[in-house]
């Protein structure tokens, strides 16, 4: 849960660091930047003392899916971005989670992305159908709904919310893959740095690609508090700590425990308002909700 609770700490800090940016992706590759380099100078830092030296060429000869731990979370991010005027706040939280979810238990049922095959049992789809209404409690009846910024046509609205579930999917794929990867090098931390390199190398490709992100990048970046420059740090940890649990506890527990802690740590936020996030009032109906989350995790990881 400690990886997952460092998410909506990133995402607050992240907000304002675009705030001071103007547009997203600039936003998103200085975060992956610093990220990147927390995790290189780590590794670094490792490989001259104790740790195993750096040393890529052992991946060489892996399945190709070895390297796409960066484009999963790309994806994850800037959809983000791209769905909150098209859906609505809400259904940009729910949808990924319920991606996750799906997406974790077919991995740990298949074995795919190199992990270990944990069949799917009536229990552990209890318990993430269990984690799913938590989810709901938490982020659709305990909290007012903002609507979409766009109007579609149902059919493009479809669309846009199988998106959604399609970000969730690949935020689990790049934690099984990292996984994988971390197992191959001989180190999580390598990993880590492996996929945030991918990551800052697709950010700013499309930072100078796109005219606004390019213009923003280039404006540059106007004052704001200190802690703004955190979300890469937030992001270090949970790419490394992600890539450390995947292949100790499986996938789908992995992903169940990130979840948990990223609503909890989520509601903490929002009630004392950290990072500039606004303060909101935990309703009886949203601790019920925590609760269902954290039972449901119990049973996924259990059983």
């Amino acid at each position: 849960m400690g990886a997952g609770a460092v998410i909506p700490a990133q995402t607050a800090v992240n907000a304002r660091l675009r705030a001071s940016i103007g547009a997203p992706i600039p936003a998103a590759f200085i975060s992956f930047l610093i990220a990147f380099v927390c995790a290189v100078v780590l590794a670094g830092v490792l490989a001259l003392t104790t740790g195993p030296s750096i040393d890529l060429t052992q991946a060489f000869g892996e399945p190709w899916w070895v390297w796409i731990g960066g484009l999963m979370g790309v994806i994850f991010i800037t959809g983000n971005v791209i769905l909150f005027p098209k859906i609505g706040s809400v259904e940009t939280v729910v949808l990924p989670i319920l991606g996750q979810v799906i997406m974790a238990l077919v991995i740990d049922n298949f074995g795919l992305f190199g992990a270990a095959v944990t069949p799917v049992n009536f229990a552990r789809v209890l318990g993430a159908l269990i984690v799913v209404a938590g989810i709901v409690l938490v982020h659709v009846v305990g909290k007012d709904a903002t609507a979409a910024g766009d109007t579609h046509a149902p059919g493009a609205l479809a669309a846009w919310r199988t998106f959604g579930v399609f970000m969730g999917m690949c935020s689990a794929s790049q934690t099984a893959a990292n996984g994988y990867l971390g197992e191959v090098l001989g180190s999580s931390i390598q990993a880590g740095a492996v996929n945030l390199g991918v990551g800052v190398t697709l950010l700013f490709l499309l930072s100078i690609l796109l005219k606004d992100s390019r213009t923003a990048l280039l404006s540059g970046i106007e004052p704001g508090p200190w802690w703004m420059w955190l979300g890469g740090v937030f992001g270090a940890i949970f790419v490394v700590g992600a890539a450390t649990l995947s292949p100790l506890i499986g996938t789908g527990a992995t992903v169940i425990g990130i979840l948990a802690g990223t609503i909890l740590a989520g509601q903490i936020i929002e009630r004392f308002g950290l990072f500039g996030a606004p303060r909101s009032v935990l309703k009886p109906v949203r601790v019920l909700g925590l609760v269902l989350v954290f039972a449901g995790a119990v049973l996924v990881r259990a059983l």
